[in-house]
C-alpha cells in the first residue's frame, strides 16, 4: 500500500509537472502570438510566420490568421509600392506632358498669326500662278500648234529633197554615161592621130618615090634623046611618068596640107575633150558634193522631223500638266480658303487645349500630393528595410544591373526603381542597367568599367551575371560595395553581401501549400529540373521534406528540360501515366506549361508552382493553380540598395552575410487583390 501510495505520488508530481510545463509552453506560445499581434498593430509588417506545436485548436487558428493577415498585408503593401512606382512613372510623364502640351498651345498661338499671313500670301501667290498658268497654257497651245505647222512643211521639204536625191542620182548615172563616152572619144582620137601620123609617113615614102620616078623618068628621058628616034615611044613614057610624078608630088603636097590641117584640127579637138575631161572631172566633184549635201539635207531634214515630232509630243504633255496645274492650284487656292477659316478653329482649339493644360497641370499636382500621401502611409509600416536617416556630404552613386526579360523581373524593377526614388532624399544617385536579353548581357562589363572609372560606391546584381565579375572584383579591392541578388555568385568571396530567397525553404512552403491544397491526402507528379542546379535540388528536397509525414505521397518524379515545350510534353505524358494523381508539383521556371497540360486534360490536379504573375494568378482563379510560392522580387530589387546606403553611411557590415528574401503565397484567399 505504502509502494501504491509512493508510485502515485510519484505519478501526481509528475503530472503537475508536465500540467505546469503545458501551461508555461501555452502561455509562451500564447505570448508568442500575442507578440506577433502587437507587432503587427505596430505595423511592423517583416516578421516570419508563427508555426506552433499547441494542441489548443483555437490558439493554432489564431496563429495561421495572424499568419494569414500579416502575409496578406505584406503582399498588399509591397503590391501598393509597386503601383507607387507605377503611378509615379504616370505623373512624371504626365506632367511633362502637360508642359508640353501647354508649351505647344503657345506656341501654336503665336504661331498661328503668322500663318494665316502665310496663308494670305499663298493664296496671293496661287492666284498669280493660276494667271501665268493661264498665259503659259494659251502660248503653249500657239507652239503646238506652229510646231505642227513647221511639221508639215518639213515633211514637204523631206520630200523634195528625197526627189532632189532621187534626180541626183539619175543625173549622176548619166554624167558616169558622158564621162565615160568622153573617155572612149579621147581614146578615139589618139588612134586618129597615129593613123594620120601613118599616113604622113606613106606620104613621105610616096614624095620620095615620087622624086625618085622624077629623076628615073629625067635619066630615060636622057637615054630616050641618045637612042634618038627608035626611043620616041619610051620618050612618051618617061614624059607621062614625069608629069605622073609631078602630079603625086602635087597630091601629096595637098594631101599634107590636108592633112596637117586634119592633125591641128584633131589636136584641138583633142585638146578640147582633155579640158572638157578635166571640167567635166571638176564638175564631177562638184556635184558629188552637191550629192552629199543634198544626202545630209535629206538625214537632217528626217531627225529634224522626228525632233519635232517629239517636241509636239512633248508640248502636248506640258500642255496637259498646265491644265492639271492649273486644276491643282484651283484646288491649293480652295484649300488655302478653306485653312485660312481653318485656323479660326485651330486658334479656338489651341486656347481649349491650354485651358485643358492647366487643368491637367492642377490635377498632376493633385495626383503628385496623393502620391505623397500613400508614400507616407507606407512609410508607417515596416516591411522591409528602411533608409539610415543620415546625410554625406557628397552624393552617393551605386550602379544596379538587372535582367529585364519576364515578368518577375519587372517585378524586381519595380523594387530598384522604388529604392532609387526613395533615396532621392539622401542625396543618393541610383543609377539602374537593365539588359532585356542575354545577348546584351556582354555589354555590361564596359558599362561596369564605365561606372567604375566614374566612381561609383557600390554595385548591385544578379549573382549569375558573372561577365563582369572581374570589375567587381577590382572594385571591392579598391574598397566598393559589391552586392548579389537573386543567388549567390560562383564565387562567393568576391562580394560583401548576397540577397536571396531561402530555396530549401520555398520548398517546404510549396510543400505545405500542397497538403492544404489536398486536403492532407492525395497522390502527386513532380516535374523536377536539372538536379545539378542547386535551386531545383533544394526545391525537391524542401517539398519532400514537407511531405514526409503527411498522407500526400510523390507518386513520380520525371525530370524536365528547362524549356517550355519539354514541360508540356512531359506533364501530358505524366498525366496520362498517373490517372489516379490529384497534385503536380514544378520546380523549374515553366509553370504555365503545366497548368496547359492540366487545363487541356480535364482533370482536377492541384498544381503548385513558383513566381507570380497575371498569367498565373488566373490559373488561380480557374482553380488550376492551387499555389504560387512568391520569391519577393520587389525585396529583391529594393532591399540590396538601401542596405548598401545604409551600410556606406553607418560603416556598419550587413547583419549576415546572407539575407534571405521573403517568401509569400497567392493562393485563392488573396488572389483577388494581387490582380490589376
Amino acid at each position: 500500500m505504502t509502494i501504491f501510495l509512493g508510485i502515485l505520488a510519484v505519478l501526481e508530481a509528475v503530472l503537475i509537472a508536465f500540467l505546469i510545463i503545458r501551461i508555461i509552453s501555452e502561455k509562451k506560445q500564447t505570448a508568442l502570438v500575442l507578440s506577433h499581434a502587437e507587432e503587427i498593430k505596430r505595423r511592423k509588417i517583416d516578421i516570419e510566420d508563427m508555426e506552433l506545436s499547441s494542441s489548443d485548436k483555437a490558439q493554432s487558428d489564431m496563429a495561421d490568421a495572424i499568419n494569414v493577415i500579416k502575409n496578406n498585408l505584406q503582399t498588399f503593401l509591397e503590391a501598393t509600392k509597386g503601383n507607387v512606382v507605377v503611378l509615379s512613372d504616370a505623373i512624371e510623364d504626365l506632367s511633362k506632358g502637360s508642359v508640353q502640351n501647354r508649351e505647344g498651345s503657345q506656341q501654336i498661338s503665336a504661331s498661328l498669326a503668322e500663318i494665316v499671313d502665310k496663308i494670305q500670301e499663298q493664296q496671293d501667290l496661287v492666284g498669280t500662278c493660276l494667271n501665268l498658268i493661264e498665259d503659259n497654257t494659251t502660248q503653249l497651245i500657239e507652239i503646238d500648234r506652229s510646231t505642227k505647222n513647221i511639221g508639215e512643211i518639213l515633211d514637204d521639204s523631206a520630200k523634195s529633197c528625197k526627189n532632189g536625191v532621187v534626180s541626183l542620182e539619175s543625173y549622176e548615172r548619166k554624167m558616169e554615161f558622158v564621162s565615160e563616152n568622153l573617155m572612149q572619144s579621147e581614146q578615139i582620137l589618139k588612134e586618129f592621130s597615129e593613123r594620120i601620123s601613118e599616113v604622113n609617113n606613106i606620104g613621105a615614102f610616096i614624095v620620095d618615090m615620087s622624086e625618085s620616078l622624077k629623076l628615073l623618068a629625067l635619066n630615060a628621058s636622057i637615054e630616050v634623046a641618045r637612042v634618038g628616034e627608035a626611043g620616041k615611044g619610051f620618050a612618051v613614057v618617061t614624059k607621062e611618068m614625069s608629069e605622073m610624078s609631078e602630079k603625086t608630088l602635087e597630091g601629096i603636097g595637098t594631101i599634107n596640107d590636108i592633112l596637117e590641117n586634119v592633125s591641128a584640127s584633131s589636136a584641138k579637138v583633142n585638146e578640147s575633150i582633155q579640158e572638157c575631161a578635166k571640167v567635166f572631172e571638176e564638175s564631177r566633184k562638184e556635184f558629188d558634193s552637191v550629192s552629199a549635201s543634198f544626202r545630209t539635207i535629206d538625214k537632217q531634214s528626217a531627225d529634224i522631223n522626228d525632233k519635232m515630232r517629239d517636241i509636239s509630243g512633248k508640248i502636248d504633255t506640258i500642255t496637259n500638266n498646265s491644265r492639271v496645274t492649273k486644276d491643282k492650284a484651283g484646288l491649293a487656292f480652295k484649300a488655302s480658303e478653306e485653312a485660312t477659316s481653318g485656323t479660326e478653329e485651330i486658334a479656338s482649339v489651341s486656347e481649349l487645349t491650354a485651358q485643358n493644360s492647366v487643368k491637367i497641370s492642377d490635377n498632376v499636382e493633385s495626383l503628385d500630393s496623393m502620391l505623397k500621401g500613400i508614400q507616407t502611409l507606407l512609410k508607417q509600416f515596416t516591411t522591409s528595410v528602411q533608409p539610415v536617416n543620415a546625410r554625406e556630404g557628397r552624393k552617393i552613386k551605386i550602379g544596379v544591373f538587372c535582367i529585364l526579360d519576364n515578368d518577375f523581373w519587372y517585378s524586381v524593377r519595380r523594387g530598384i526603381v522604388y529604392a532609387q526614388k526613395e533615396l532621392e532624399d539622401y542625396n543618393v544617385e541610383v543609377r539602374y542597367i537593365p539588359f532585356t536579353d542575354w545577348d546584351k548581357a556582354a555589354e555590361m562589363p564596359a558599362i561596369a568599367e564605365e561606372l567604375f572609372i566614374e566612381g561609383f560606391d557600390g554595385f548591385v546584381f544578379p549573382g549569375f551575371m558573372d561577365s563582369a565579375m572581374d570589375v567587381f572584383r577590382r572594385a571591392r579591392k579598391a574598397g566598393k560595395k559589391i552586392y548579389c541578388f537573386n543567388c549567390d555568385c560562383a564565387t562567393p568571396s568576391d562580394r560583401d553581401g548576397c540577397f536571396r530567397p531561402d530555396v530549401l525553404d520555398a520548398g517546404i512552403t510549396a510543400g505545405k501549400a500542397m497538403d492544404k491544397a489536398l486536403g492532407r491526402s492525395g497522390k502527386v507528379i513532380a516535374l523536377v529540373g536539372d538536379e545539378g542546379i542547386e535551386v531545383n535540388k533544394l526545391r525537391f528536397a524542401g517539398f519532400k521534406n514537407a511531405l514526409a509525414k503527411s498522407a500526400v505521397k510523390i507518386e513520380d518524379a520525371v525530370r524536365v528540360e528547362d524549356d517550355e515545350n519539354d514541360t508540356y510534353t512531359k506533364a501530358v505524358n505524366a498525366l496520362k501515366a498517373h490517372p489516379d494523381a490529384t497534385g503536380m508539383y514544378i520546380t523549374t521556371g515553366h509553370p504555365l506549361a503545366a497548368a496547359r497540360a492540366i487545363e487541356e486534360s480535364g482533370r482536377k490536379v492541384s498544381l503548385v508552382v513558383f513566381d507570380h504573375s497575371n498569367d498565373i494568378f488566373a490559373y488561380i482563379k480557374k482553380g488550376i493553380i492551387a499555389a504560387a510560392i512568391g520569391q519577393d522580387p520587389f525585396g529583391q530589387g529594393h532591399d540590396p540598395i538601401v542596405w548598401m546606403y545604409n551600410s556606406i553611411v553607418t560603416k556598419k557590415k550587413l547583419p549576415s552575410e546572407i539575407m534571405k528574401c521573403r517568401i509569400n503565397v497567392v493562393d485563392k484567399s488573396n488572389v483577388d487583390s494581387m490582380i490589376g
